[in-house]
């Protein structure tokens, strides 16, 4: 039976209309113009531009037609090629390109529109494609323009009573980014080279460097407090806790906590309750279950607890297929390289598809994943750690900064959501990627989608206006939870689906206005509760006294996380040979046994899921065979050896 309810308190019909002076339209592209010596560009009185082509009059009578705000370059500082002809271009009417393009598809070409926010922010070191000069390290930022962060930074840079913990190595405090930037050290490793001695630093940077300092990098919440810690133990995550963090990064990944797991969770659950986030790194190849295929899925901690935000990878170097073309000689399909918003590094084009290659290499995916944020960025450590040829890429390490660092913003422009509703905030606002092309072997183990910066934060601060209006629209939700009761004044769901597993619970002072296409299916599993309550507090909050909690103890009942056997195999002497026993709930299709002796394959058959294999073995005596067990998810290997009485 479908659960859907709407509790409706006070005022039964309430929806919030208002009138906006009418300004005029503007819309705004990427083109890419390969020859654009070819255009005059001259300045009229009123601030639009004129341009002329000195090769068609067909051209000019296209641009007589409508206005041109804006032309200009769109990454002056690039040093890639492909992005050197791509051009900012503003104009009152969509058809202007329509017409340019059709009438010299060459000239311009790779149209994409852009939306971009009323105020965007882009520091003096963006990195080479930002709009400006760039006077930071000379390596390009694309991750900041998929979440759109100057977006966010047109909303606000940060907070001071925003305290984020770093759970991470050696945190260089002598950086020119870094100084003044964490207000306290609980461990310092003093370590001079190599991942241990970059790792914290790197972290550091990408969540809350110095901004604007014409320097290294800017960090994505720059504006907010740091403190830092050790790492690779829970009690260093309990530490940053008492010591005022509202949310920590652990990019740092075990395959279980041993005898303390379950009381683990148990702390984390409590203060996510209290309005205190985790954000951990996903994993990177992470090998737990050595019997799994595929190594990326196995599930990593503290990132695969319930309540803490595991992060995955996305690429962001390109956003047209055609601009990540590489060489290689080896295959005769079209290569692309860091194609994105895709979680695989490497995708073939076959017969206009787009398939991904080198699965084995991508970073962990599993159900346990909230969601992805890109990876590769500027490392602010590697230089002065003696790893001066590793100052650009990243792994899940860099996308769960970069996630902590949103979640910074998101906090600094709201305080009084809690947990629940900043995850919400994130999941809504995040663009569906887990459908493009590329990505289909990875359907619900990318999370909720890749992080917007700026329509996170842009939902956080509406939340907490007097008036304020959020949107919630354009995505097909089948799971996770979802709650905003903060105080919001009118929630507007448009072209949204709710359904399948999906929990919604939405409050609002004043109204919630259910939009056209808005579907709300949820199954046995999920509900939908919508309701009005217009005495909603709407005071400012500020951070509270924490009161420290009792150490860990072990586990009562010890459940220590541990990888489980597809199968069980076992000597049968009565038989002379082998019974191998399926584990229900584990195997999860048939299954092929093969068995090797003196590296000759003597016996292979396949079964169902749930079948014993009996394999009598009457030949072999005094030897140790190969058992080897392949289903669609694993593949098992063990060295039995054969002795019967």
């Amino acid at each position: 039976m479908n659960k859907l309810a709407l509790l409706i308190f006070g005022f039964s019909t309430a929806f919030l209309f208002s009138q906006e002076e009418q300004q005029e339209d503007r819309y705004f592209f990427h083109v890419s113009i390969p020859n654009f010596e070819s255009l005059e560009i001259t300045k009229n009185q009123d601030g639009t531009l004129e341009v002329f082509s000195l090769e068609s009059r067909q051209e000019n009578e296209i641009y007589n037609q409508y206005k041109v705000f804006a032309l200009q370059r769109a990454f002056p500082n690039t040093q890639k090629e492909n992005l050197q002809m791509v051009y900012r271009l503003t104009t009152d009417n969509r058809a202007l390109l329509e017409k340019l393009q059709l009438l010299n598809p060459i000239k311009y070409s790779k149209i994409g529109e852009y939306f971009p926010p009323k105020i965007e922010i882009y520091p003096n070191d963006y990195g080479t494609t930002s709009p400006v000069e760039n006077l930071g390290a000379p390596y390009p930022l694309n991750g900041l323009d998929l979440i759109n962060a100057p977006g966010a930074w047109g909303i606000t840079k940060g907070n001071k009573k925003v305290v984020i913990g770093i759970s991470d190595a050696r945190v260089d405090s002598t950086n020119a980014d870094l100084q003044g930037r964490i207000s306290n050290y609980l461990k310092y490793l003093n370590v001079q080279k190599g991942i241990t001695c970059s790792h914290g630093t790197n972290v550091a940077g990408i969540i809350g460097a110095r901004s604007d300092n014409a320097f290294g990098m800017p960090g994505i919440c720059s504006e907010c407090d740091m403190i830092t810690n050790g790492y690779g133990q829970f009690d260093y995550i309990i530490q940053l806790v008492e010591a005022g963090a509202k949310v920590i990064n652990a990019s740092w990944v075990l395959c279980g906590f041993g005898a303390y797991h379950k009381n683990v969770e148990e702390r984390i659950n409590e203060y996510y309750d209290e309005g205190i986030l985790i954000v951990a790194g996903a994993g990177n190849k992470l090998n737990c279950n050595p019997n799994l295929k595929d190594k990326s899925s196995n599930y990593g901690y503290p990132a695969s607890f319930k309540r803490v935000i595991s992060v995955t990878t996305v690429f962001a170097d390109c956003e047209n297929w055609e601009d990540c073309i590489i060489a290689d000689e080896k295959s005769v399909d079209i290569i692309l390289d860091r194609y994105s918003d895709r979680h695989v590094r490497r995708h073939k084009v076959v017969d206009g598809k787009i398939i991904p290659i080198n699965l084995q290499w991508a970073n962990q995916h599993n159900l346990a994943v909230d969601i992805a944020a890109p990876a590769d960025t500027f490392l602010l450590g590697s230089a002065d750690c003696e790893m001066e040829d590793k100052q650009y890429g990243g792994a899940s390490s860099s996308s769960a900064a970069v996630v902590t660092g949103v979640i910074g913003l998101i906090w600094s422009a709201n305080y009084c959501l809690g947990s629940a509703e900043v995850e919400s905030i994130m999941k809504l606002t995040a663009a569906d990627i887990e459908n493009l092309p590329g990505n289909e072997p990875f359907k619900m183990l990318v999370g909720a989608g890749r992080i917007d910066a700026f329509k996170a934060v842009k939902m956080a601060d509406a939340m907490q206006q007097e008036k304020g209006e959020v949107e919630i629209s354009g995505r097909d939700f089948y799971r996770f939870e979802f709650v905003l009761k903060s105080a919001p004044y009118m929630l507007k769901i448009n072209n949204q689906t709710f359904r399948d597993s999906s929990t919604v619970t939405f409050k609002a002072r004043k109204g919630i206005h259910l939009q056209p296409n808005t579907h709300l299916k949820p199954d046995q599993n999920g509900f939908v509760k919508l309701s009005i309550n217009p005495s909603l507090p709407t005071a400012e909050c500020f951070p509270k006294v924490r009161i420290p909690k009792p150490a860990l103890e072990k586990d009562t009942v010890s459940v220590p996380v541990k990888s489980k056997d597809p199968v069980i195999i076992e000597i049968a002497k009565e038989i002379s040979g082998l019974l191998v026993r399926p584990v229900e709930q584990i195997m999860d299709s048939e299954y092929e046994v093969e068995i090797k002796a003196d590296e000759k394959v003597v016996f292979r058959k396949k079964y169902a899921q749930t079948e014993v294999a009996s394999i009598a073995l009457e030949n072999i005596q005094e030897k140790t065979v190969t058992v080897t067990i392949t289903s669609t998810k694993y593949k098992m290997t063990k060295k039995i050896r054969i002795n019967y009485p």
